[in-house]
């Protein structure tokens, strides 16, 4: 793996940038490590279609992803002057306020096995954890040894908190959709798993 280390000045749209730094259409850039502040943050939340958009000081608390000549997946996380979070999928118009400091390593012909394509099982489930929730890393637990792939969103404030249970009006965690439909919690999710039915109702 080599590895770059770049400096991101006022102005920079963080998204178009990182695509723009990945040349190699051999390799593939990870992002390990971000520092830095935003005058504006864009970003796609999960079970929304428009982007939110918040144009104010931001820190950056964690820039993850990678980027391809084929594609890129960019998660951002960003805390206010109140220290609440938030955070989904990068978009552009994430502009740097004074600085972004970004160490990208790229490795060449790294190639990508999906195991869900293997097994024939689409990446269709999301799953909503509490930090530190016992139930919530049982769910995952479950998930990892089917070989489903997921993904999973931590919730680490009232605002988030909310936002989901807006939707489930359920108060317990984890909270775990697929095909964007509400199906409960871990007790749901194993019932379903050992009744053979999980991998049916996601094929």
């Amino acid at each position: 793996m080599e590895y770059f280390f770049y400096n991101f000045s006022t102005g920079v749209d963080v998204y178009n940038s990182l695509n723009e730094l990945h040349r190699d259409h051999n390799s593939t850039s990870f992002l390990i490590s971000a520092v830095g502040d935003l005058s504006k943050v864009s970003f796609k939340c999960p079970l929304k279609d428009k982007p939110v958009i918040f144009e104010k000081k931001l820190e950056i608390i964690t820039l993850s992803g990678y980027v391809r000549s084929t594609e890129s997946h960019l998660h951002i996380s960003t805390s206010d002057e109140n220290c609440s979070v938030l955070g989904g999928h990068l978009l552009p118009g994430t502009i740097v306020l004074k600085s972004l400091d970004i160490l990208i390593g790229v490795i060449p012909n790294l190639k990508k096995t999906s195991i869900d394509s293997l097994r024939n099982i689409p990446s269709i489930v999301d799953v909503y954890i509490l930090p530190d929730c016992s139930w919530s890393k049982r769910a995952l637990k479950l998930l990892d040894s089917l070989h489903v792939e997921y993904n999973s969103y931590i919730i680490t404030n009232d605002e988030d908190f909310n936002k989901i249970n807006h939707i489930t009006s359920i108060s317990t965690f984890p909270q775990i959709f697929i095909n964007n439909k509400f199906i409960g919690g871990y007790y749901e999710l194993s019932n379903l798993a050992a009744k053979g039915k999980l991998l049916e109702l996601i094929s």
